[in-house]
């Protein structure tokens, strides 16, 4: 009867394994344009997966799918393609025919407006659908992944974290690595403008697209073009978002009793003043029982000082005009709170712009931008060992009322010298980030008058008058924790 089980058992096992097999099937073919020639570098992807494959310099790929799985198959400057499997297909050939929306779109140079067919420097874009469907408050946020050749990194995850761009890599070791940034011709950075109001991005990576710019254009230019009055009725729009933040995960920490284990025999390998003060502040060995922590709760720093937060932005335009005067006017107010907290990044934002036109070869134009900029956050630590963040990860897992020894013994022996960073309240990270307030306030404002004058057809005179004023301002306030005016064993102010 068993061997009767055990072939049973075998048999199912085997077919559940070529069940398996079989559910899967291997594809290969070529990919190719209108003229038969191969396309290099053409992305073919297994629909809701991450399964894909690159064509190869002959236009040829080969891919593991799913049975009844349905391709996309995409490359920059062409149509993409969706097509289903259908039966058991193992050679499937496409081809794909050249974006013709996308060569006709109007790419800003610096000097001059033209269509991309015509461009024959280095040039990434990306437009307002793009930018508005990403629920960020700096839109160099919005880059990432987005534009080739360009790297886009934030150093860390706070509200005002500074965001590096790098187009085709770093040129230099020592010296600065950011691009040019100019916002509708005038030096500026990314985090003041929302993403609602740009109109589009274009980023020049090459020497014939960043000549104009001289040596300020050696690292890459970003031009950024913002949305502008348009004729026709008066129309206001309201484009908005709210969204929660929450971390992926934490890392995982030691339970109190297996924290005071492994502190405890470390303390006691390094000879009886350390020892000694650690056993009577916690109540073990001979002032009592370890077993007593096996099941406490574990006081979990990390998630008081780094949780889901919430964020939300808010952007109302009113524009309209006629053939004369064409008028855009802006309001967008932006909150985002970290994660970390204590920490947040509020930007409010006004927009004007003013066309008009003088005569039939004469305009004048207007643009004035104000920004006014909140940031609350803090990334040092005392004793220069990271930031409180990362300390968090160290500090001891037992909340000061659930000590079962002797807190005295917190300023006894080797603690007080060499172990008070991970065990004094004084040095608690969630303590000290809320008892620290370092608040930065800047209001940025730039305007801009334009004069465009055609001379004759086919040349035209422009100038501009600019004007731009940054204020700044620090604030800082911290209390008796962050001072160390707290005694540990008290909780009193010394």
């Amino acid at each position: 009867m068993r061997n009767h089980l055990k072939s049973a058992i075998a048999s199912l096992v085997l077919l559940l394994m070529c069940t398996i097999a079989f559910a899967q099937q291997q594809i290969s073919g070529t990919v190719r344009d209108v003229n038969g020639e191969p396309v290099v570098g053409a992305g073919i992807l297994v629909k809701g997966t991450t399964n894909g494959a690159i064509t190869d310099l002959d236009g040829k790929y080969m891919l593991t799918v799913p049975e009844n799985a349905t391709l996309i198959v995409s490359c920059i400057g062409y149509s993409e393609i969706t097509q289903p499997l259908a039966g058991n297909q193992s050679v499937i050939d496409f081809m794909l025919k050249e974006d013709v929306l996308n060569l006709d779109d109007a790419v800003v140079i610096g000097y001059q407006t033209v269509k991309r067919r015509d461009l024959t420097g280095s040039v990434a874009s990306i437009g307002s659908k793009e930018l508005s469907t990403m629920p960020v408050s700096n839109i160099a946020q919005a880059l990432q992944g987005k534009l080739a050749g360009v790297n886009v990194v934030s150093q860390d995850g706070r509200p005002d974290a500074t965001i590096n761009i790098r187009v085709r890599g770093g040129g230099s070791i020592t010296q600065s690595n950011e691009p040019l940034i100019l916002i509708d011709g005038v030096t500026g950075t990314l985090s003041d403008i929302p993403s609602d109001q740009v109109e589009s991005i274009d980023i020049l990576k090459d020497a014939s697209s960043t000549a104009i710019y001289g040596a300020r254009g050696a690292n890459g230019v970003v031009l950024v073009t913002t949305k502008g009055a348009r004729e026709g009725k008066v129309r206001v729009s309201y484009n908005g978002y709210a969204k929660f933040n929450t971390p992926t995960g934490y890392i995982e920490a030691l339970s109190p009793y297996e924290y005071l284990s492994y502190v405890w025999a470390n303390s006691a390998a390094n000879g009886p003043e350390y020892v000694e003060p650690f056993s009577k502040l916690f109540g073990i060995g001979e002032y009592g029982d370890i077993e007593r922590y096996r099941n406490l709760n574990a006081y979990d720093i990390q998630k008081k000082v780094y949780n889901s937060s919430f964020s939300h932005s808010h952007d109302l335009t009113i524009s309209g005009g006629n053939d004369h005067t064409r008028v855009l006017f802006s309001v967008n107010y932006s909150d985002e709170d970290g994660m970390k907290i204590n920490s947040y990044n509020r930007r409010s934002n006004v927009a004007l712009k003013l066309d008009q036109k003088i005569s039939d070869r004469l305009n004048a134009s207007i643009d004035v931008r104000y920004t006014d900029t909140s940031i609350m956050s803090d990334e040092t630590a005392g004793n220069n060992n990271g930031s409180l963040l990362s300390f968090a990860y160290r500090f001891r897992p037992i909340a000061t009322e659930d000590i079962l020894g002797n807190t005295e013994a917190f300023r006894e022996g080797a603690i007080e010298q060499y172990g008070k960073f991970p065990l004094w309240d004084r040095y608690d990270p969630y303590n000290r980030i809320l008892d620290y307030e370092p608040l930065r306030l800047r209001q940025n404002l730039i305007s801009t008058a334009s004069l465009n004058w055609n001379i004759v057809n086919g040349l035209t005179y422009h100038t501009d008058l600019s004007l731009r004023r940054t204020y700044n301002q620090s604030k800082t306030w911290s209390g008796a924790v962050y001072n160390s005016y707290m005694d540990d064993s008290s909780d009193e102010k010394q």
